[in-house]
């Protein structure tokens, strides 16, 4: 996919996903419901089981919790204070590969979920039709979000996604709809250490604004307010890199940015739960401000450099730190070309997703070939540097048939189905001893990487499968991780 593609599904997905059906995490009382608590009364009176839905044939079973050695007794950490609990997670996460099982992620997992209810065929094309005004769409969400925030994940399978992806768009409050910045990093830190407490692994990513942003407010108090700032202000090019760094005129901005990581760090380095920060992914593009073009690879990496020696500076010594550029990996000296050492790296990753750019479209396995190449070839360059290797962010992105973009995976007839995509994913995982991967978000029926239920009986198209996908014994779920 081209820039200009990738930008145009970019800004899509936002709109969309982040924009227009995100569940408010702060209606979240208690994410420990129980699955399977939908039923066809309590969903609606007099509705009728949409005709997209299919019915469930498999169940969950119970799995076992996985049994792994944490000793630290050799483990190096990029951060040199690294707490004993992070230098834990680090082994638990090298076992676990020699193990042959995978930690299954979810971005959003307890943020967001597909609600029975936005699946009403007159609401949804209502919603598919691009003509709504902001005012009319607003008031659509009011009508179709749910009280509180469910995983689908735990729909399907009983137990939430073993790892629990939260971006610093929740943080700054634009995908929790919170506009008090304290508010919104306070829900932040309490559906992750909910989160957690169900067992899943806590990942951070970074869709950071372009600090010369107008929609970032300074504050009577000095501190600056980020709540106005979305997804579109990652696309916003204005400015060069020196502008945020030590003497530029907006790195008050920038860090102030990272004081909010650091607060959210803290707050679970508190309750002795590490989090394996994703700061500035693919750097290899150049649809954010913060790669490709806009960025030589030596700003690259000395913005990772101080970004990670400001955090640790403030005492934050529970990050694993991840490296993550785009793929697929073809090469060492292009994917090392923006690396900003051993020394401020853990784990080495990358992002890679599955696309079909035309529609209708015919499942085609060029890219498992490739992922599979990425994997062996980043498994190569992670042993070299003594790293661990890791798939850090996937997904299927199929093309809707009016052309509109490709954000996740289709209501209805994926060319995926029938072909175990997310059992494909985790073998090549496995192969290359990768331990986790962690897929996009479940913004809406539109925009979402993980099936869905509409009621006990009845589901998404892919169910089935990842039901399956959960029952495999080389899977790992939140209530089977063991880690803490």
């Amino acid at each position: 996919m081209n820039t200009k593609q990738k930008i145009s599904s970019l800004i899509l997905s936002a709109c969309i996903g982040s924009c227009l059906f995100n569940t408010n995490i702060v209606n979240a009382q208690d994410i420990n419901s129980t699955p399977n608590s939908n039923t066809k009364e309590n969903i609606m009176e007099n509705s009728t089981i949409p005709k997209e839905m299919v019915k469930i044939t498999k169940q969950p079973l119970n799995q076992e919790k996985v049994i792994v050695n944490k000793s630290t007794k050799n483990i190096v950490t990029a951060d040199k204070d690294a707490t004993d609990k992070t230098k834990e997670l680090i082994s638990y996460l090298r076992e676990i590969a020699k193990q042959d099982k995978f930690i299954f992620g979810h971005q959003n997992d307890v943020i967001n979920s597909v609600q029975p209810n936005m699946l009403i065929e007159n609401a949804s094309n209502e919603l598919s039709t691009s003509h709504n005004s902001s005012e009319e769409i607003s008031s659509i969400q009011r009508n179709l979000n749910s009280p509180t925030a469910q995983s689908n994940s735990k729909d399907l399978t009983g137990s939430i996604a073993g790892m629990f992806g939260i971006d610093t768009l929740a943080l700054a409050g634009d995908e929790l709809h919170i506009k008090d910045p304290q508010k919104a990093l306070n829900a932040s830190i309490d559906v992750s250490l909910k989160a957690a407490k169900e067992g899943a692994l806590i990942t951070l990513s970074t869709h950071m604004p372009n600090f010369s942003s107008k929609n970032i407010k300074k504050l009577s108090n000095g501190k600056y307010d980020f709540t106005a700032c979305s997804f579109a202000d990652c696309g916003n090019f204005n400015g060069t890199v020196q502008d945020i760094m030590p003497n530029g005129k907006y790195n008050a901005e920038f860090t102030a940015y990272l004081d909010m990581i650091a607060d959210y760090g803290l707050a679970l380095q508190n309750e002795n739960i590490p989090v394996l920060f994703r700061p500035f992914h693919e750097n290899g593009g150049s649809w954010f401000w913060w790669g490709g073009e806009h960025l030589t690879p030596q700003e690259s990496i000395d913005l990772y450099k101080y970004t990670a020696d400001y955090l640790k500076n403030k005492g934050v010594h529970n990050f694993i730190y991840v490296y993550s550029p785009n793929g697929p990996v073809t090469d060492e000296k292009t994917y090392m070309s923006r690396y900003p050492g051993d020394d401020y790296v853990d784990i080495l990753a990358f992002d890679f997703y599955d696309d079909y750019n035309e529609y209708p479209a015919k499942f085609k396995e060029d890219f498992f070939k490739n992922l599979d190449k990425s994997c062996a070839t980043l498994t190569k360059i992670a042993d070299k540097h003594n790293k661990i290797p890791a798939i850090a962010e996937a997904g299927m992105r199929i093309m809707k048939s009016d052309k509109s973009g490709n954000d996740g995976f289709l209501k209805e007839n994926n060319p995926i189905l029938g072909h175990n995509w997310y059992k494909k994913v985790g073998k090549i995982a496995l192969k290359n001893d990768m331990p986790y991967f962690l897929l996009w978000a479940n913004f809406s029926p539109y925009n979402c990487y993980i099936p869905y239920k509409y009621n006990n009986d009845y589901g998404h198209e892919l169910s089935d499968e990842f039901i399956e996908f959960y029952n495999w014994d080389k899977s790992v779920f939140a209530n089977e991780v063991n880690f803490y």
